[in-house]
């Protein structure tokens, strides 16, 4: 699983969805969510989570139509092929960031460490956490612990 920590900068909801806009240093990417969760508030640090396999990658920088908003750009580091699936490492401006992609796929966009590749990030495949102080949590340890 993916994670980076991230700033709540913008949330925009109608009748339907919830768009929750984040930055993760200087990358901003969106979030689409069927409902804003009750204890998000702009401003606040989060923990955004992708999974591996809800990545998808082009070869350079994707340019042009594309549905998906979230692109973050980086150099591939290293790559494990298998028979099936391959994984691919990729260091972007949100730190190191894991997609698995088929094997088929990866020979044929000859994809190899070094070469700059953009990440694809559907908005509906970023989960958020809430980013606890210590004060915070120290406070829920202690009022767990009481209550046994």
């Amino acid at each position: 699983m993916n994670s980076f920590s991230a700033h709540v900068e913008e949330i925009n909801s109608d009748e339907f969805f919830s768009c929750i806009t984040v930055r993760a240093r200087e990358t901003v990417l969106k979030l689409l969510k069927t409902e804003a969760p009750q204890w998000l508030r702009i401003g606040d640090e989060v923990e955004c989570r992708v999974q591996e396999a809800a990545i998808a990658i082009c070869k350079g920088a994707k340019e042009g139509s594309v549905s998906i908003e979230n692109h973050l750009r980086g150099e591939l580091q290293h790559f494990r092929k298998g028979m099936v699936l391959s994984e691919v490492s990729v260091d972007t401006p949100c730190g190191k960031m894991n997609s698995l992609i088929t094997t088929d796929a990866f020979e044929r966009m000859e994809l190899c460490e070094g070469c700059e590749v953009t990440l694809l990030l559907k908005a509906v495949d970023i989960k958020l956490l809430p980013v606890l102080a210590s004060a915070s949590y120290e406070k829920c340890k202690e009022t767990l612990y009481q209550a046994t």
